[in-house]
């Protein structure tokens, strides 16, 4: 048996019993250690040495890592997860990438790539049901989008589908859209952003918005509002229409001498309760275990069900090998790391691969 047990089970029979029997030996042990007692016992002493001495949950493993899970987090292991994914789903719960402040935006970003992998997490001014603008994802060179110098809708530029804004970075680039009877409210422009640009908003009577948070207000003079990012982060700022206004044009333009990147732009009524949207990207475009497809509109699998009256995250399906359960998990994540009284939301938008 193994040397941390000591001796030897027949060590521990009386004097009187025969420790040749064949029967003893099968069903204690022999000499060497070996029978059916004997063989149950050493496995349940080497998982208590392994269970009691091995205090790095990275080591754990079956049984030993779902009962540390469980105790320490609450969650339980999903059908047919492996440890490391589960190790996984403890880790951003509980260590969430070394963040010593929880709950705040770049804290739910760590949650996500960490529970999921492969995977980035955007936390955004929420970017409701439905955008006023056409083709914000710079899809199509046909619609209202009109470009200007070395704009161009390009694979290289694309944070969600199969392209994006292009600037080379020239003074004649631009990308303008008019947008036609906006009612009155406030509004919120909100586009994902590689680069420097500016946007210009210019209203029906040829007034300009200067969406500086300490000025919100519109003018008779040229203003063209900065934005700048060294890497793919969101952009927005609030546009208010104090009155309906027949046109509102909305113009990208690039910084001189810059190249820049944009897509998934936003124009909606912002909402008046408080909340944003974690946006997670994917890279891909398979139904695979780590790529999702996402089918908005009301199609659906499921034809007997009417999804056209849902909210943006239930009007959209998920495709794959357990896919059907992913959006009730990314949900639950949300609803365990996000500030309490904030409601919050999930996007997914899929960024195809590149083409060989």
């Amino acid at each position: 048996m193994n040397d941390r047990e000591g001796l030897n089970l027949l060590d521990f029979l009386a004097t009187g019993i025969n420790k040749n029997d064949p029967v003893i030996q099968a069903v204690l042990s022999d000499f060497e250690g070996n029978g059916a007692t004997a063989n149950e016992l050493e496995e349940l002493v080497d998982f208590i040495y392994y269970y009691t001495r091995t205090d790095n949950v990275k080591d754990h493993e079956g049984e030993t890592l779902e009962m540390i899970v469980k105790q320490f987090t609450k969650l339980r292991r999903q059908m047919e997860e492996s440890d490391s994914v589960l190790l996984r789903r403890m880790r951003s719960i509980t260590e969430r990438q070394g963040d010593e402040i929880w709950g705040n935006g770049t804290d739910i970003e760590h949650v996500f790539e960490t529970y999921f992998g492969g995977i980035n997490a955007y936390v955004c001014e929420n970017t409701a049901k439905e955008s006023l603008l056409e083709d914000g994802d710079f899809e199509d060179e046909s619609n209202r989008w009109v470009l200007t110098g070395g704009a161009a809708f390009s694979r290289e530029a694309r944070f969600s589908g199969g392209f994006g804004l292009y600037f080379s970075g020239s003074v004649e680039d631009s990308c303008m859209q008019m947008l036609d009877n906006i009612s009155a409210g406030v509004y919120t422009l909100h586009f994902f952003l590689r680069g420097k640009c500016g946007v210009i908003i210019q209203d029906g009577s040829g007034k300009y918005f200067n969406a500086d948070e300490r000025v919100l207000a519109w003018s008779n003079s040229a203003v063209t509002n900065w934005f700048d990012h060294d890497d793919w982060r969101d952009a927005f700022c609030f546009i208010v229409l104090s009155a309906e206004t027949a046109h509102l044009r909305i113009k990208f333009v690039p910084a001189t001498g810059r190249e820049t990147y944009i897509d998934y732009a936003r124009f909606f009524l912002k909402p008046l309760n408080p909340s944003y949207t974690v946006v997670i990207q994917y890279e891909g475009y398979a139904v695979v275990d780590n790529s999702l497809h996402l089918g908005p509109g009301t199609v659906d699998p499921i034809p007997e069900l009417d999804y056209s009256g849902e909210s943006y995250f239930d009007n959209s399906y998920i495709l794959g090998r357990k896919g059907a359960l992913r959006n009730v998990v990314y949900q639950t994540v949300l609803d365990t790391v996000k500030p309490r009284g904030i409601q919050a939301f999930v996007e997914f938008v899929e960024r195809t691969e590149t083409e060989e």
